[in-house]
């Protein structure tokens, strides 16, 4: 059950984001960049508002209800309660979002306010299937979104003009429609819901921190995006955006259903076997993590210019080439900031520590962008993420180390580097041989060669590949505990 599981969370994962890659390559070359700017623009206000005011709803649920696998009717009716406060809430401020454009103000906020009421039926429907853990359900709604928003999408940019307005609100029809089948799939086998009077407390000093660190969160990875816009323009914030997909949806791609699927894993061995083994669950799922996520990393470094040329226009390659392998490596680190670091604070009910993490690193990026894109350009909002996405991975591990200590597992991640390097000089040479057949054929044959090697190399020196697949947060096995006194005699 447990491959089974983590294959349709990865294949839920993959739909929406390869559908995303596909229609990047579409709307690159459909629309206007500027456009395009504009739209990235719509996506990620959009995202700022759903993921600071709306998304710790699903965290809270997932963290109260997801060791029993069950929906309780008062606590049902506290969490319908509580999407429909924040998404309004979150609507309101979309309204207000068109003050961030001085041209085109009234279009932005529409796009905006869409993106907000389609992003609340598929989260509630998302969370709902993930407590009940119904993992198939959950995979089809996902790709259902992916093939409805790239259909949709495409098609608006085909019939209409290919402006920010119509991409953004054909993205979020798609989205509702999606979000509305979960919803009919979630709340077929769940007790009717029950008007709640009490919880509304606890579940906002739960939710309150994590909005407030989401904002920092968005100030870290997202900010420079308007900053950008304000210094060079909207044409600047569609290159940035292209690249910033490019590098950072591939990791995504992998990591983030190893997080859905193993934290309700976590929660279930923090409430059971206590916090000592929760730690090593999470030494566990850091070496499956940077097992994953390096290779990835690595891969996108050394075959930036094939990528490139397949992906995107002409006119994005020079300063996409720039920005790629910081965004990659910045990606990296911020994703073991979330999935790893941060998970101890929604373990041990802390959340309140995770704004405390975030508010240095997220003034540390907002600075350090602001005074290197005037000096280097597009590449200084490259610099500026990967630099404070170090920070703030640092930052955090520190901070945990008080809540949930994770033994870090020195020994296999350097068994994992050794591996790295051994299939990155495999595709380094692979590479050099393929290049006079084309850039198709580099990234295919290399790509595949790197596999091959890594996945060898990680089975030489004693990496269960198997392991990490079925149980990752097992990938590390416990350190045997030693009595406190040995006896001074032994009996033969």
């Amino acid at each position: 059950m447990t491959r089974s599981a983590y294959a349709l969370y990865f294949l839920a994962n993959l739909a929406p984001r390869a559908l995303m890659f596909l229609l990047l390559l579409v709307l690159t070359r459909l629309m206007p960049m500027g456009e395009y700017g504009l739209f990235v623009l719509v996506v990620t206000t959009g995202e700022i508002f759903d993921m600071a005011l709306c998304n710790w709803v699903r965290v809270f649920a997932l963290r109260s209800e997801g060791a029993s696998a069950t929906m309780r009717p008062y606590r049902l009716g506290r969490l319908l309660a509580l999407t429909f406060a924040t998404t309004g809430l979150a609507f309101l401020l979309a309204g207000a979002s068109g003050l961030l454009r001085h041209e085109q103000s009234l279009a932005f906020a529409v796009s905006v306010a869409a993106m907000i009421l389609a992003f609340a039926p598929l989260r509630l429907s998302l969370m709902l299937l993930q407590v009940q853990r119904k993992h198939s359900a959950y995979a089809a709604v996902e790709a259902l979104r992916a093939g409805g928003t790239f259909a949709a999408t495409g098609a608006a940019m085909l019939l209409l003009p290919p402006d920010f307005l119509n991409a953004s609100l054909a993205l979020a029809a798609a989205t509702a429609t999606a979000g509305l089948v979960g919803l009919w799939q979630a709340l077929g086998h769940v007790p009717r819901p029950r008007r709640a009077r009490r919880g509304y407390g606890a579940a906002l000093a739960f939710g309150l921190p994590i909005a407030v660190a989401q904002v920092l969160v968005y100030a870290l990875g997202y900010f420079d995006r308007y900053i950008v816009d304000f210094l060079l323009g909207p044409h600047a914030v569609a290159v940035l955006a292209a690249a910033y997909s490019l590098g950072r949806q591939p990791i995504e791609l992998f990591i983030g259903p190893l997080n859905n699927y193993a934290f309700p894993h976590l929660v279930k061995i923090y409430e059971h076997e206590g916090p000592e083994a929760a730690a090593t669950a999470q030494a566990g799922l850091l070496a499956t993590l940077v097992t994953v996520g390096s290779a990835i990393v690595m891969g996108l470094i050394l075959l930036t210019d094939p990528l490139l040329t397949i992906a995107l226009p002409a006119d994005y390659h020079a300063e996409a080439a720039l920005l790629l392998p910081w965004i990659a490596f910045g990606s990296l680190a911020l994703l073991v900031k979330y999935f790893i670091f941060d998970n101890a604070f929604h373990l041990a009910k802390r959340t309140w520590l995770q704004p405390v993490a975030m508010l240095p690193p997220a003034i540390f990026g907002l600075v350090a962008c602001s005074l290197l894109v005037p000096r280097f350009g597009i590449v200084g909002a490259g610099i500026s993420f990967a630099v404070g996405a170090c920070f703030a991975a640092l930052t955090t591990a520190v901070i945990t180390s008080r809540i949930l200590p994770v033994r870090m597992p020195w020994g296999m991640l350097a068994r994992i580097v050794l591996a790295n390097a051994c299939a990155s000089c495999a595709l380094y040479t692979l590479r050099g041989f393929s290049e006079p057949a084309g850039p198709l054929v580099v990234l295919v044959a290399s790509t595949l060669a790197f596999i091959a090697v890594y996945a060898a190399a990680l089975t030489l020196i004693g990496v269960s590949l198997r392991r990490t697949i079925e149980t990752p947060w097992a990938s590390v096995a416990p350190r045997p505990r030693e009595p406190m006194l040995k006896p001074i005699l032994q009996k033969p």
